[in-house]
């Protein structure tokens, strides 16, 4: 099951939070800093029944739209 990672980051002297993705072994950090969005992609991928195998490539798939 996919779940929700958050991270404070600094640019330029200030901080922002951004989110990611991950299951099991197979985390991916700094994904979007739109919580919301996030969310839904996580609640597809679990909904699909994503395979952790692919999990970059549709992370990948995701930032492009």
């Amino acid at each position: 099951m996919y779940s929700l990672t958050s991270k404070i980051i600094e640019i330029e002297g200030k901080t922002a939070v951004t989110f990611g993705i991950y299951c099991g072994t197979v985390s991916i950090d700094d994904v979007s800093a739109d919580r919301a969005e996030m969310v839904n992609f996580i609640d597809k991928c679990n909904r699909l029944e994503l395979s952790p195998t692919h999990l970059f490539e549709v992370v990948e798939d995701f930032l492009n739209e």
